[in-house]
């Protein structure tokens, strides 16, 4: 894959029903390929799919802040 600026994408509305879940997503981030309430269960979901391109993501609760830190 050559390297592209991707232009920014907004998840929030795609990603709605998939609260708590984990999802592949195409690598421009436009696309939904599997979810599943595990990682696995997405990947194995994938599978069926013969999709390899992807990037998994860990959709978070909607109405919770995250901060990330390194302690």
């Amino acid at each position: 894959m050559k390297n592209k600026i991707l232009k920014p994408v907004d998840l929030s509305k795609k990603l709605r029903a998939y609260e708590n879940k984990w999802v592949a997503l195409s690598f421009d981030y436009r696309k939904i390929f599997s979810s599943g309430k595990t990682l696995e269960e997405a990947i194995e979901k994938l599978k069926r799919k013969s999709r390899e391109d992807v990037v998994f993501l860990k959709v978070l609760p909607f109405d919770m802040a995250y901060v990330p830190s390194n302690v």
